[in-house]
Order: C-alpha cells, then sequence, then structure tokens
C-alpha cells in the first residue's frame, strides 16, 4: 500500500503538470495532444487514494467504537481542510486579488470553491464520516452480496452517466447509495478479501490498455466538437478510469511479495496528504519567480523535468514542516 500510495501522489503532481498546457492550448497544436496522452494515463491516482482508504478502515479487525473512529480520522482531515482553506483564501486574496466578505468565505468553504484540488478533503471527510457504518456492511455481506452491491455500483454510477452524455436523455433513476467514491471505497475492501487471481490480470491489462486508447480519444474528439476542453472521459468514475484504476490496484497486489519495505517510499506515503495540498503552490511560485513551467523550452523535456522538480521540492517542504511541533496537524 505504501508503494502504490507513493506513486499515486506522484503521479497527481503530474495531472497537475500536464493540465496546465490542456487548459492553455487547443487539439489543433502537437502539443495538446501530448499533454492529452500524459493525462490520459494518470487518471487512477484519485480512485487509489480512495481504494486504499476501504482496503485499510473497512476491513480492520480491531474493535473500535464509533465515536472514537470518527474523532481519531476526522480531525486528521478537518483540520488540514480549514487550515488550507485559510492559506488558499489568503493566495486568492493576496495573489488574485479577489476580495471576500466574511459570509463570502463561508458560502466559498461550504461550497468547496476555495481552490480546485481542495475538493478530495471533503470527498474523503465524508468517506470517513460514512466508514464506521459502511464497515458493518462489509463486515456482514457475502461475497456475492458484495459482488451484487458493487455491480450496481457501475451501472448507477459508471455506466448510467453515458446516457445523459451520448443518448440526450437524463434517466429518472437515482444513484443514491452508489454514488462514485464510496464504490471505491467499498472496491478497496473487497479486493483485500477477494483479491483478482493472477491468471485475470493480462486481460484485464488488455481491458485498461483499452481504458487509456478510450480516454485518449474520446477526449480529443470531444474537445474537438466542444471547441473547449470537454474532461468526460478523465471524470475518475468513466468505466475506461475504472479498468486502469482496477488493473493498478491488483497489479500491484499482485507484486505484494516482490515488494521491500523502502525508507524512501515510506517517507514519501506519508507525506502524501501534505504534498497534496501543497504543490499547487510550489507550482504557482516556480513559474512566478522563476519561470519555471511545463513550456519554458519544448514540453517533450519541460514536462517530465518541471513535474518531478515539484515533486521534489512538496515533498522536501512536507518533510520539513511535519518535523515542527504541531505542523503535523495541518500537514498530517
Amino acid at each position: 500500500m505504501d508503494w502504490l500510495r507513493a506513486l499515486a501522489i506522484i503521479v497527481v503532481v503530474g495531472v497537475h503538470t500536464a493540465s496546465k498546457i490542456l487548459n492553455n492550448s487547443t487539439p489543433d497544436e502537437w502539443v495538446w495532444h501530448y499533454a492529452n496522452a500524459i493525462d490520459s494515463a494518470l487518471r487512477w491516482c484519485v480512485p487509489v487514494f480512495f481504494m486504499l482508504s476501504g482496503a485499510l478502515l473497512l476491513t480492520r479487525r480491531k474493535g473500535e467504537s464509533t465515536p472514537l473512529f470518527l474523532k481519531k480520522r476526522v480531525s486528521k482531515v478537518l483540520i488540514p481542510l480549514l487550515f488550507w482553506s485559510a492559506i488558499y483564501l489568503g493566495y486568492n486574496k493576496w495573489e488574485l486579488e479577489e476580495s471576500y466578505t466574511i459570509k463570502e468565505m463561508f458560502i466559498l468553504f461550504l461550497t468547496d470553491d476555495i481552490y480546485y484540488h481542495l475538493w478530495f478533503l471533503y470527498v474523503i471527510l465524508g468517506l470517513y464520516l460514512m466508514a464506521p457504518f459502511l464497515k458493518i456492511l462489509v463486515d456482514h455481506m457475502s461475497k456475492a452480496t458484495f459482488q451484487i452491491f458493487l455491480g450496481f455500483w457501475v451501472v448507477f454510477s459508471v455506466l448510467m452517466p453515458l446516457v445523459p452524455k451520448f443518448l440526450e436523455f437524463e434517466p429518472a433513476f437515482s444513484a443514491g447509495l452508489f454514488e462514485p467514491y464510496i464504490g471505491y471505497f467499498l472496491l478497496g475492501a473487497y479486493l483485500v478479501l477477494y483479491p483478482i487471481p493472477k491468471k485475470w490480470l493480462p486481460a484485464l491489462g488488455i481491458l485498461a490498455v483499452a481504458g487509456y486508447i478510450t480516454t485518449v480519444w474520446g477526449t480529443a474528439a470531444l474537445t474537438e466538437a466542444r471547441g473547449e476542453l470537454d474532461e468526460f472521459f478523465y471524470e475518475h468514475y468513466r468505466p475506461n478510469n475504472v479498468l486502469i484504476t482496477l488493473f493498478l490496484f491488483a497489479g500491484f497486489q499482485a507484486l505484494e511479495p516482490k515488494l521491500r519495505p523502502n525508507p524512501i517510499i515510506t517517507r514519501i506515503s506519508m507525506a502524501t496528504l501534505g504534498i497534496y495540498v501543497l504543490h499547487p503552490l510550489v507550482q504557482t511560485y516556480l513559474n512566478k519567480w522563476f519561470g519555471i513551467n511545463e513550456t519554458m523550452f519544448n514540453p517533450l523535456l519541460a514536462v517530465p523535468i518541471v513535474w518531478i522538480l515539484i515533486f521534489i521540492l512538496s515533498l522536501g517542504i512536507v518533510t520539513g514542516l511535519q518535523r515542527i511541533p504541531y505542523a503535523n496537524k495541518v500537514i498530517p
């Protein structure tokens, strides 16, 4: 899990590096297709975080009361959410010269409109609130019942959104309990309890490649038709990304006997949330102060160089801050 979590946070930085090109160029330019090819391969990173959380929290055998569970887990997300919301409100005010009343700041916080990447903290907070109750389901569902539940998730959250997009009508069925990220949360637990047999991995790998091709081609086609970036196939719960995510999670499970503890990987894994909340600021100020960005020279080289630089600096800053007393409350 440490190895997969570490890889996922590196990939998150890559998504936000490539997306700068996608949002500032068009499919008429080769660099847009280059960035699309990179971004399309990386959209599994956030679903994997949800799956890892579900795998850890929903399969625990240790007895723990619901109030104690919530006290321990919710504070680990709520405190960073409050702190970093304030940081990015300050950034918006002083760097982007936006102004807010107290009421407007409160509304921005409640509506997840402060900064583009903070949505993740809201979702993971909601999943932590649901975890004690979802664990009851996991503890009492048979394998067949679990599969039926996940089947409904695929129908309502993964396949149903294709209908209004391509058939131009809105089904009356509500996703309800089968919201996208709850499905990933539970899928992580399912795969811990019932791992995918290794003999299925080659077929799943082929499906993952097909999912990647669908993401690349579909995003380009929809963007050209719309005249601006269409991120429909980038959404984490589209079938194409579910297949890629499933393959990578199952693949790392199969590799587990060969993956040895590594201090660097452990360090990255422990800094994951801190890197997530901090790296957009590192990306912004590298560009503002030093002119370092993904198009400073040929993007074929600039994108991977900037990607690695943002990650290393973010890791270094987070590691340093975590050693300061009480700082680990806001940079867990």
